[in-house]
């Protein structure tokens, strides 16, 4: 027995974001735009903001969004009494925006009583719209929010039925500026994504199909990127790709390199993306015994003879993307790696195929010193 659950409209193909302002979800309705401060000043989204004439702009969004951000975005939506929320950027932008509209329709005055002191999410927020500017994070179809708490040194995703977008507009042309090392960080973080939905305890049917489909399109088209970042096919399979392994992780949810990633990036400061690659040679190795030979499959489904051969494109591309394979490559010291595994041990690690202990953590850690 298994559930298959997706509400968000997708509309999705090369300049398909001209046509956002009049969408049914937008269309005389008080409008906020949320988005970072780089993406914000380049031209074409500048000219898309226009177009939607909203009421305020929130470009504040910070690249690991905080607490901080979410509540001064959520304070803003009730200032100017939004209706509806477009989220246009990265991972970033979209996740502060799916906190900031759910506080916006509750009495808190702060998502920290939700984010880390467990209050339960219980209520639909005001509709999001969501424009993903980059092919990785898969956040504009996904319940899940990732946020820092600062204060509480704490970073760590949220999720709830109540944070899925009405509408995810997914435009190609939006992704054609995005340079080599971000490229490569998204793209790992939806092939991340799409192992993960694959081999977590709660996959299921439909989502083992797009993980495959997603992983086999993003080992084919990411070097075509590496090649030339201007390629317009290349760079509308990525955004295909990271579109349906958003959906292949967002019900079974993410498992062992999601969860060595918050630490990664809290504490040594690596961008998600390249915090989820990191670990994802050695997790594969260590999961694949525990899988009754779906690892094999799923290799094989991406064009390898074997899961090896996989492994080995993987640090590859890694390297082709100037990501981080080693400790030494991260400029992290070897005494904090204990910390790095103790808290590693986020609730999302249960979803692994094999149980998680201390020891393999180290034995990852082992292979990955430099």
């Amino acid at each position: 027995m298994w559930t298959f659950h997706l509400p968000t409209k997708i509309v999705f193909g090369a300049g398909s974001a001209a046509s956002l302002s009049s969408m049914p979800e937008i269309s005389g309705r008080r409008a906020v735009v949320v988005t970072d401060p780089v993406i914000g000043k380049l031209s074409a989204i500048q000219a898309l903001v226009k177009k939607l004439a909203p009421v305020a702009v929130f470009d504040d969004v910070r690249p690991n969004p905080t607490v901080v951000n979410v509540d001064s975005l959520s304070a803003l939506l009730r200032k100017e009494k939004a209706e509806v929320v477009v989220a246009i950027g990265g991972g970033s932008s979209l996740d502060c925006a799916k906190a900031a509209a759910f506080l916006a329709k509750t009495e808190d005055a702060s998502i920290r009583v939700y984010h880390s002191e467990g209050k339960p999410i219980d209520k639909q927020g005001l509709p999001l719209l969501t424009v993903p500017t980059t092919a990785g994070t898969g956040s504009e179809v996904t319940p899940i929010s990732v946020l820092d708490d600062e204060e509480k040194n704490v970073k760590a995703p949220m999720a709830s039925p109540w944070f899925y977008p009405v509408c995810a507009v997914v435009d190609s042309e939006l992704t054609l500026s995005v340079p080599l090392s971000v490229t490569a960080a998204t793209a790992l973080d939806s092939l991340s994504h799409s192992i993960e939905g694959y081999w977590s305890k709660n996959h299921q049917p439909i989502c083992d199909a797009l993980a495959k489909e997603a992983a086999k399109t993003i080992f084919e088209n990411l070097p075509k990127v590496y090649d030339n970042l201007g390629d317009p096919a290349a760079r509308d399979q990525l955004s295909y790709a990271a579109l349906i392994a958003g959906v292949a992780f967002q019900m079974p949810k993410n498992a062992i390199m999601h969860a060595c990633s918050y630490p990664l990036s809290n504490r040594a400061h690596l961008a998600h993306g390249a915090a989820c690659a990191f670990t994802m040679e050695s997790s594969i190795r260590l999961n694949a015994s525990y899988m009754n030979g779906r690892m094999e499959e799923f290799a094989t489904a991406c064009g390898f003879s074997s899961i090896d051969k996989m492994i080995a494109q993987i640090t590859v591309l890694k390297k082709r993307g100037g990501l981080p394979c080693t400790l030494k490559d991260a400029g992290i010291s070897p005494d904090l790696v204990e910390t790095l595994i103790k808290e590693s041990f986020h609730p999302v690690i249960k979803n692994n195929p094999k149980e998680v202990t201390v020891e393999d953590l180290q034995q990852i850690y082992k292979e990955i010193a430099g």
